[in-house]
């Protein structure tokens, strides 16, 4: 009988203290989770009122409060397990995935889907309709929200997809890049993404990305280089916040897959530009805004976007010595002229990287680093302003590299009347878009042409 009241006494404060917390004005703060909430809840089933048990302390014995810490623990623990085995919800409503061809110089999609307006930076979106018979249209707009296209043809249409797509174009060029970027579509409701690399079936690295509430996520840059010898796919796997998988990994594609060898004849070595992307949100996995896409001789891309020339001398040895090149295409020093690098420290590291380029008989080609638009770079905001001098140091760079055995001179492609970056080449003003990594391209195209001794 006491058991019975003990057992009673406890289901009786669970569902009071549930009751009380349900009927509180103060909604959970936003990074409070329902699961949080509910173990946290159940926990305090645990603590007895002290008033509820002196009125009842007759009634009990220490037998039976232990058996009803014993079930009040066993209640949590059950729930708690419960709820991290439970499955995410099923929407009610269907998922409809659109895909289409990129826009060259779009930075960012309208979709109107039910006469709702949705923005994306990416050729593609995943949005919830109550009937996929519903018109919807996409518009390609640039960074002021012109609009550069209003005739975009959607190459595919999918319901309540089950694995995230992937926007990596690897099949596509002749080499990947030593700093792989992956990239996908982003799943409806997904707040974060796992990405992994495989390398002959084996998972050989594991990241997780930035919540969703903190970046637009639809790409992750591997910080790490990709410089061993094999057959290498990543895939990706949508996650709620909640620890929940919203989606199976991606499959493997000839689009996800690619092989490292060495050694290779040519490569680049360099920073962002080197490494590929533009138009401020098209990553260097797609080849539309890679330089080496308007370049007919197979380069090895060893750029890492960010670096400067002392990052570029740190990386020499693991990044470029594995692969042996015969030619080294060195293309870097934007990072440090547009930073607090002064001129003659950036020559200091070329001479360094001439040096050892001879040490290792590799043949060094400079490439004159493009020039910046301030202008263009105060406009988007997003971009960390040049110093007043950054020109002298720009030229200085630009006038040693003309006087060395071998290099390729962009100046006069490049530069506009003040010497800035040509604005019709560049939406940011740091980057060049199509038209200069053609003119990238084809210079290289061109000198290795013309040394066809090499």
């Amino acid at each position: 009988m006491i058991k019975m009241m003990s057992l009673l006494l406890t289901f009786f404060i669970f569902f009071m203290t549930a009751a009380m917390t349900l009927a509180d004005d103060d909604p959970p703060s936003r990074s409070s989770s329902p699961l949080k909430t509910m173990v946290s809840n159940l926990k305090s089933t645990q603590q007895p009122d002290s008033e509820t048990e002196e009125n009842f302390e007759d009634q009990t014995n220490p037998e039976a409060e232990s058996v009803s810490e014993t079930v009040a623990s066993d209640t949590l623990e059950e729930k708690t397990k419960e709820m991290l085995a439970e499955e995410p919800p099923q929407p009610s409503y269907t998922v409809l995935r659109l895909s289409w061809k990129i826009v060259p110089h779009a930075v960012k999609y309208k979709v109107t889907v039910e006469g709702e307006e949705l923005i994306t930076y990416i050729n593609g979106i995943e949005v919830p309709v109550n009937s996929v018979d519903k018109i919807f249209k996409v518009t390609a707009l640039d960074f002021d929200d012109n609009i550069i296209s209003d005739d975009i043809n959607i190459i595919e249409a999918e319901t309540n997809p089950t694995v995230v797509k992937t926007t990596t174009e690897f099949d596509k060029m002749d080499y990947a890049p030593l700093y792989p970027v992956y990239s996908w579509v982003p799943k409806h409701n997904a707040d974060y993404y796992q990405v992994q690399l495989l390398k002959d079936g084996e998972v050989v690295r594991e990241y997780t990305t930035r919540l969703k509430d903190e970046d637009d996520v639809y790409d992750f840059y591997d910080p790490e280089p990709v410089n061993e010898g094999g057959s290498y796919y990543w895939r990706v796997k949508a996650m709620s916040k909640y620890g929940f998988a919203l989606s199976e990994w991606s499959k493997e594609t000839d689009s996800t897959s690619f092989k490292v060898n060495a050694p290779v004849k040519f490569a680049a070595f360099g920073d962002s530009i080197t490494h590929g992307g533009g138009a401020i949100t098209v990553p260097p996995s797609m080849i539309l805004y890679n330089w080496e896409n308007y370049c007919d001789k197979p380069i090895k891309n060893l750029g890492k976007s960010g670096d400067t020339t002392d990052q570029m001398l740190e990386r020499f040895d693991t990044d470029v010595l594995p692969f042996a090149p015969k030619i080294l295409i060195i293309m870097g020093g934007v990072n440090d002229y547009r930073g607090n690098i002064l001129g003659w420290h950036t020559v200091s590291n070329y001479k360094i990287l001439l040096e050892k380029c001879k040490e290792h008989h590799i043949i060094p080609v400079f490439v004159t680093p493009t020039p910046v638009n301030p202008r263009l770079i105060n406009h988007v905001k997003f971009i960390e302003p040049p110093p007043y001098d950054w020109h002298t140091h720009y030229k200085y760079a630009c006038d040693w590299i003309k006087r060395q055995e071998y290099f390729i001179d962009l100046t006069a492609e490049f530069e506009d009347s003040e010497g800035f970056l040509r604005a019709d080449l560049s939406t940011d003003g740091l980057h060049p878009d199509i038209e200069g990594k053609k003119i990238i391209g084809q210079a290289i195209k061109e000198w290795l042409s013309k040394n066809s001794l090499f």
